[in-house]
């Protein structure tokens, strides 16, 4: 999908910015649990092993939305003007088709945010690091795989140019380091929601044509 969004120029258009997410995303999830499973024969529990609740889970989301928001508007400030960013007018189309659908908005904000974006992202985060972790938990090797792990996300956002890549890649140390200490899935996915629902919802308020 980065590959086709980069050299393709007819890009994407709005129903497949809703349906690949929903597709690759949630296919992704069906894999990753079933290699797990099935492949090396690991509990599930590695996800979500620390001890928490249902609203301890909702509060430590909000508490780390906070946080991103905090790290989005000190990058703002600090490097929006020293790296290059590639704005996503393929993505800005989706939004302003979005304000036309209820329904467009309904399945976004749904199944596309919480599956194919949320949960999807999250999983694979912690997939990584769990089974990284796995390998060894010397304090040095585990600082080492946080490091590797945000640079594979920044390096996933590469179509945003440099400031898109450094930005995310620097935010990703902060699920990478709670999920160390507290074992908890759902905080992360809580929290990226949030990041990104916020930022759209936003976008769609306030965004004039």
């Amino acid at each position: 999908m980065l590959w086709f969004g980069r050299h393709e120029s007819t890009g994407y258009a709005s129903i497949e910015l809703i349906a690949y997410p929903l597709i690759f995303g949630g296919g992704s999830i069906v894999a990753i649990y079933f290699l797990k499973r099935q492949f090396l024969q690991e509990s599930l529990k590695d996800f979500n092993s620390g001890n928490g609740t249902w609203y301890s889970d909702i509060l430590w989301g909000l508490i780390l939305a906070v946080g991103y928001f905090v790290l989005f508007f000190t990058f703002r400030e600090t490097l929006s003007d020293l790296l290059s960013f590639n704005p996503n007018q393929e993505l800005l189309g989706l939004m302003l088709d979005m304000r036309q659908s209820p329904l467009l908005i309904a399945i976004w904000f749904g199944p596309v945010l919480w599956l194919g974006i949320g949960l999807y992202e999250e999983l694979v985060r912690i997939f990584l690091l769990a089974s990284f972790w796995k390998v060894h938990e010397s304090t040095g090797y585990v600082a080492f795989t946080i490091l590797l792990t945000c640079l594979i996300f920044g390096l996933a956002h590469y179509s945003q140019g440099s400031y898109g890549m450094v930005t995310i890649g620097a935010k990703s140390i902060i699920p990478a380091i709670f999920f160390y200490k507290k074992r908890r899935l759902m905080p992360l996915v809580y929290a990226h929601v949030l990041y990104d629902g916020v930022q759209v919802a936003m976008f769609l308020i306030t965004y004039q044509n």
